[in-house]
């Protein structure tokens, strides 16, 4: 049933309109009043007028939502960030672990120069002192030949000339024993047993003059007491020599007497 306007109302279509508009949001739908008569004779007249179609209510305004205002009581939220990975410690303290490795390659590198240089020096000195230990052994060895050595190249008898001079030879290098014998031929051996010769030499001091692994000089202090049957008394001399000895064949041999 559509509700139809008072009689005594007399409204105009757009203001019934607005009317039923309000009375539809209210919940009370009514329909549009018939036309006026008077506003269309025409229309009525001939029966051909339309019934109004029932206006459809305007949509429900939109709802929006309320605007969202900030809780100023929560913390406000700050950027995170990846942790960061804590460097090891060496000793209690914290190194940066992008500086390890350039300090440690250095500290490295110097302990191992360290340790060659070390290593080089103890080389160095064990040759050193076994050179000053062998050194020594050759001039204590070129000291004892020297003694012996002049003491039995001035030393002979007449009755044992020959015995005495190959005792010497034995001390001499080839090129000096060419030279003693050459000499004890054609002086000593002749004299000593025309005129029974005896000559006894010893040695009273020794000192080195130079000396190394291969050759060495010796100055020895020589007592020699010579009796023949030209003399009424023995004759005692004294003298200096230089002695030049070589290292021949694992043995030092007297390589040239020198009076000084």
């Amino acid at each position: 049933m559509t509700e139809q306007p008072p009689e005594s109302t007399s409204l105009t279509p757009e203001e019934w309109d607005a009317v039923r508009r309000l009375r539809e949001r209210a919940g009370n739908p009514v329909t549009a009043p018939a036309p006026d008569a008077a506003a269309q004779p025409d229309a009525v007249a001939a029966g051909t007028a339309e019934p109004l179609e029932p206006v459809a209510p305007p949509p429900p305004p939109e709802q929006t939502a309320p605007p969202v205002q900030p809780d100023l009581t929560s913390p406000v939220p700050t950027e995170t960030t990846a942790p960061i990975a804590e460097a090891p410690k060496w000793g209690g303290e914290r190194r940066p672990a992008s500086r390890g490795a350039p300090v440690a390659v250095p500290a490295l590198a110097a302990l191992v120069v360290l340790a060659v240089v070390a290593a080089v020096l103890a080389v160095l000195l064990s040759m050193r002192v076994s050179h000053n230990h062998e050194k020594n052994q050759a001039a204590t060895a070129a000291l004892s030949a020297a003694t012996t050595g002049v003491a039995s190249v001035l030393s002979y008898n007449y009755k044992s000339l020959d015995a005495d001079f190959a005792k010497a030879e034995a001390l001499l290098t080839p090129s000096f024993r060419k030279s003693y014998q050459a000499t004890t031929a054609k002086a000593v051996q002749p004299l000593a047993a025309k005129y029974k010769a005896v000559s006894t030499a010893q040695v009273s001091a020794a000192g080195i003059i130079v000396a190394s692994t291969s050759a060495a000089k010796v100055l020895v202090f020589v007592s020699q007491q010579v009796t023949n049957t030209q003399l009424s008394a023995p004759r005692l001399d004294r003298s200096r020599i230089e002695v030049e000895l070589l290292h021949t064949h694992g043995q030092w041999l007297i390589n040239k007497l020198t009076p000084v």
